[in-house]
């Protein structure tokens, strides 16, 4: 056998959590009978998950005298005393206090590094020699999944299946390996039978013999206390019982596939678990901890964007490494990103106070943004722009750190943009934005603090690559387009980058021109009314800093007088005949967001300088425990 199947039975990340654990279980069995596999595959398909080992695997070669651990139990002062009841001494685990003040020192001296750049997620891949002694000294890697485990008030029943698991002979174990074994081998996968198998096997064996636990909410997000019965006719506060070998290899999956998080500024949590869709475990692991690193807490929204765009960074810089060496790409690697893995699965808990319930199941997408990334270039524009957004998303704040209402708003469309692989609504995003840092411009003083712009050639990759709703390119590359997106730049950030920074104040500083564009956009006269009034008034003032330039010099001027004193270009009538003829092609909204979207944005690209300025201003912050 070679092939197995984990049906999606829950339709939530407990059926990836599964497919996760019991792909674990099969690379530690095929290491454990002397055949080591490190191309496991794990695939997803219509209804269910393929895993797929290297060489082929019968039920008779199960035998073996060694046992397998598998997970840690959670040690705690207060589960030293449950258990002691019980007549059990944990002595080997997760020592969840020890752990915890390693956690709080590690964060305690990151904080205290002097370098800014230190103190960033980024950091992470500068592989600093005090970063990586820190990593080392550091808590386990597992240590935020024990938290969850502690936190969400469950390691009595985490302990119980991992303890049952241990409790096992060697004989035991492995009997119960080829119980799942044979439930995991048929396409259609037969829970109930596994059960009777166990319970057969119980009796056998003479063990415990009771074959279902609860089904807890951090590893099946939509099960919980409640009334759980086909017909409604009583109540019952109880919750759903599942095989309490598959609530194991949950556990396990959850501990490689998962990442929980306690909220910046709260107690609720999220988790979000990977969505892999070809990809093999040992790279799905070693994303999944480069994630873990990287992607650090913020608030609700915030962090679903950043974890689409960090896990897209790991993607993406795992490619570069790759072609920066030399090595080349598995054939499973040379397709795109999102063929690797989707995105997230999340699941948000609501603390409640004694206890988390779960509010809300959902998805996020990682970006659709590289559909190849096979050569050197291709990657390195990819990281540049994922770098970029990151940057601008993580500024977005409104005073002293918290998120108001036009935070919000821009946070929710712009993780619209990433759910729906679909361009337009990252134009209402990138539309609003200009306005919103021009406003905060206009009241902060400390120009380091200016929240950044989105570049137009991060713009241009994203019109190249991103076609789900035709071609935007003929748009972008019309020379009426990109003369009046220019105006509106000279007229905006740029008149604005003048007044505060040059002390030049020749040109009138347009506030209010994007929103104004934006409110007349849904209906074309509307539009191009306000438009032609900013031209008209735009023009004058330009034609008026010509007139003075052309005096002084006492001759008519040339282009390079223009540029040695500063001097704006007119808009002509072509240029806004070629936009008419835009406007006759394509819906008004999207040429008036695209249009203020690159009017707002910045011709150069971003230098490592101004990367560096930003870890001053960094927003996420790494868990520290319990609040």
């Amino acid at each position: 056998m070679k092939t197995f199947y984990i049906n999606r039975s829950a339709n939530t990340s407990a059926d990836t959590l599964l497919a996760i654990g019991w792909a674990a279980l099969l690379q530690t069995v095929c290491k454990e009978l002397g055949r080591p596999d490190k191309q496991i595959l794990l695939q997803s398909q219509q209804g269910s998950y393929e895993i797929t080992i290297t060489r082929a695997l019968t039920e008779e070669q199960l035998i073996s005298d060694k046992k397998i651990p598998f997970l840690d139990p959670l040690i705690s002062a207060k589960q030293d005393e449950r258990q002691a009841k019980k007549g059990r001494t944990l002595e080997d685990g997760f020592n969840y206090e020890k752990q915890r003040e390693k956690q709080k020192e590690m964060v305690a001296q990151r904080r205290s590094f002097v370098d800014p750049r230190l103190r960033s997620p980024d950091a992470f891949w500068l592989q600093d020699p005090k970063l990586i002694q820190l990593r080392e000294d550091g808590p386990r890697l597992d240590y935020p999944h024990y938290q969850a485990i502690n936190m969400m008030k469950v390691p009595d029943t985490f302990n119980a299946i991992v303890l049952r698991w241990q409790g096992l002979s060697a004989q035991q174990q492995w009997l119960s390996i080829s119980l799942l074994f044979r439930l995991f081998s048929q396409p259609e996968n037969d829970v109930e039978a596994a059960i009777s198998d166990w319970e057969r096997l119980a009796k056998e064996q003479e063990i415990e013999r009771k074959a279902t636990v609860t089904a807890v909410q951090v590893i099946n997000p939509t099960t919980g206390k409640g009334s759980n019965t086909p017909k409604s006719d009583h109540l019952n506060s109880g919750g759903l019982d599942s095989f309490w070998l598959l609530e194991l290899l949950k556990f396990k999956g959850f501990m490689l596939g998962a990442m929980p998080y306690v909220l910046r500024g709260s107690k609720d949590r999220k988790t979000y678990v990977i969505q892999p869709a070809q990809i093999t475990l040992g790279a799905l692991t070693r994303m999944m901890e480069d994630f873990r690193a990287i992607c650090w807490s913020s608030t609700a929204i915030k962090l679903d964007i950043v974890a689409a765009l960090r896990l897209a960074q790991v993607l993406v810089k795992g490619r570069l490494n790759e072609l920066r060496n030399g090595q080349g790409l598995a054939e499973w690697e040379k397709r795109p990103i999102i063929s690797i893995a989707r995105g997230f699965d999340v699941a948000f808990y609501k603390d409640m106070g004694s206890a988390h319930a779960t509010m809300n199941v959902s998805t996020i997408n990682i970006p659709s943004w590289f559909p190849q990334l096979r050569t050197l270039t291709q990657v390195e524009a990819a990281d540049e722009l994922l770098q970029e957004h990151l940057r601008i998303i993580r500024r977005i704040e409104g005073y002293q750190g918290k998120e108001g209402n036009d935070e919000l708003e821009l946070l929710r469309v712009y993780r619209d943009f990433l759910s729906g692989h679909d361009l337009y609504p990252f134009w209402t995003f990138a539309s609003s934005y200009g306005s919103y840092l021009f406003r905060q411009r206009e009241h902060e003083k400390t120009v380091k603090r200016w929240l950044p712009q989105l570049t137009k050639k991060g713009l241009d990759i994203l019109v190249m690559h991103h076609q789900n709703k035709g071609d935007l390119s003929p748009i972008t590359q019309n020379r009426g387009f990109q003369h009046i997106a220019s105006a509106i730049r000279e007229a905006t950030v740029r008149a604005q980058r003048r007044y505060t920074q040059e002390n030049d104040n020749r040109y009138e500083v347009r506030y209010g021109l994007g929103q104004e564009l934006i409110r007349k956009a849904r209906y074309r006269n509307d539009f191009t009314n306000a438009l032609n009034e900013f031209l008209f008034l735009y023009n004058a003032e330009t034609a008026r800093q010509e007139e003075k330039v052309a005096r002084k010099l006492q001759k008519r001027l040339t282009t390079d007088d223009y540029r040695k004193n500063h001097l704006r270009s007119p808009v002509t009538t072509t240029d806004i005949d070629q936009l008419n003829m835009l406007l006759d092609t394509y819906p008004t909204e999207l040429i008036a967001k695209m249009l203020i979207s690159y009017g707002y944005a910045r011709l150069e690209t971003i230098s490592s300088a101004e990367l560096n300025d930003d870890n001053d201003t960094e927003t996420e912050t790494p868990a520290d425990d319990e609040q």
